[in-house]
């Protein structure tokens, strides 16, 4: 037994300062904020931002997210951000980069409901490099009473039907796509290198396009087609929501954009914890991240005020729910679960 008092109260004080030490090291530790960023291309990516944070809200109170912006195509390194949104096709630039961290198929909730093309597409050896949300692709969106669209499966079907697409060809965005869509349709090669000529099928999309029409942006050449102008045009399925005088009788397929055998090619959109992230902030953001890729919120995601958004997910199980209200989803969902799918990587 110690006697002395002067040894008592030393002992005391290292035993104080030790205890403050370590509340000091467990307050600095403490999560107190995700920050995250979502796709910045969605139609409405402040409404999603509202459902993933009531959820989060839920079951992470004591944790705000915080909102950040973050463009996979342009920005640099996201050293400030816990989650990013980033599109395939810039998996392997983001992955030399150092940017992005593999997560354990494991980690996903329902896994089995993601379309198994979509996660191949974001996986690397044993190495998975995000959670496959969005799809996205080049369809041709027509008029239910248009028999030589619904009849269609190539472009050159369409060879002697001028003026029957709005096609925003020229676009210096869309361009390049199209051409990578005509090279890969007509080598039978999912993601090939874009030195090949194709000038013969796009002087037909040109020749299809519909005069006044070819420098309008995505939405202008969906908006035209709303107007009455062409039987249907070339676009993403998330610009059938903008439609209301069509909207009931417009249709939406893949289709070839060769003379060849289509290749169905889809761009995916993933979401993914950056480099810096480490220990139980890791695990909070394996949290958050599924709840980004939650079935409920995207479904509620899909129907905005009522309306159809017509979104392309990764994630089978909204489309049944879906669907039961909007029959276009039935067709989206043949186009996001087709199983000759491809994800689109860098060319």
């Amino acid at each position: 037994m110690l006697k002395h008092p002067f040894l008592k109260k030393s002992i005391a004080a290292i035993f104080l300062a030790i205890v403050i030490l370590l509340a000091s090291a467990c307050k600095k530790d403490r999560i107190e904020t995700l920050t995250y960023a979502v796709f910045p291309y969605l139609p409405d990516t402040n409404y999603y931002q509202e459902l993933i944070e009531s959820r989060w809200g839920e079951l992470e109170p004591n944790i705000k997210l915080v909102r950040a912006k973050w463009d996979c195509y342009f920005d640099g390194n996201p050293e400030e951000i816990d989650i990013v949104m980033y599109d395939a096709i810039m998996r392997d630039t983001l992955l030399s980069s150092g940017w992005i961290n593999p997560i354990n198929k494991g980690d996903i909730q329902n896994k089995e409901d993601i379309a198994s093309f979509a996660l191949e597409g974001f996986t690397i050896g044993d190495n998975l490099y995000g959670i496959p949300i969005f799809l996205c692709g080049n369809f041709l969106i027509y008029d239910r009473n248009s028999k030589a669209l619904s009849d269609a499966e190539h472009i050159t079907d369409l060879s002697d039907k001028s003026e029957i697409l709005v096609v925003n060809s020229e676009d210096s965005m869309n361009r390049p796509q199209y051409v990578i869509e005509a090279i890969a349709d007509t080598l039978g090669d999912v993601n090939p290198s874009s030195e090949f000529n194709v000038d013969e099928i796009m002087n037909l999309l040109d020749h299809l396009s519909i005069d006044g029409h070819k420098n309008d942006d995505n939405e202008g050449v969906a908006m035209a087609y709303d107007a009455g102008i062409g039987d249907g045009y070339i676009g993403y399925s998330e610009s059938i929501r903008l439609l209301k005088n069509r909207f009931d009788q417009t249709r939406i397929k893949s289709i070839s954009f060769s003379d060849k055998e289509n290749i169905p090619r889809l761009y995916s959109d993933a979401v993914a914890i950056t480099s810096k992230v480490k220990g139980e902030r890791y695990e909070k953001c394996l949290k958050l991240m599924n709840i980004m890729a939650e079935s409920e919120i995207l479904t509620s995601l899909s129907i905005k005020n009522n309306l159809p958004q017509c979104l392309l997910l990764a994630r089978k199980s909204p489309y049944k729910a879906l669907r039961t209200k909007f029959p276009i989803y039935e067709e989206l969902e043949k186009l996001a679960c087709n199983e000759r799918n491809h994800v689109i990587l860098t060319p």
